[in-house]
């Protein structure tokens, strides 16, 4: 009898593997766990990326209306 092979990517965090994705396992399957190395990227890199990501969505932001301000110093008051 064949057998069907799945493939999934997954990452691991907190004692737990977290599927990318919908992924159903039938019960009594046999498993095959693969793992890869974490991604060496540096942190200076990964801030450095988040900063973009965060300038262009300010970039991409319609200015805060003139209620928003009225609002927020009827709160400072």
């Amino acid at each position: 009898m064949m057998k069907l092979i799945q493939a999934c990517r997954a990452y691991y965090e907190n004692g737990h593997i977290i599927p990318l994705g919908d992924f159903v396992i039938r019960e009594g399957s046999e498993i095959i766990l693969t793992v890869l190395e974490p991604k060496t990227e540096n942190r200076a890199k990964r801030q450095r990326e988040a900063f973009m990501r965060f300038m262009t969505a300010m970039e991409n932001t319609p200015p805060l209306t003139d209620e928003f301000d009225e609002i927020i110093s009827r709160r400072t008051d």
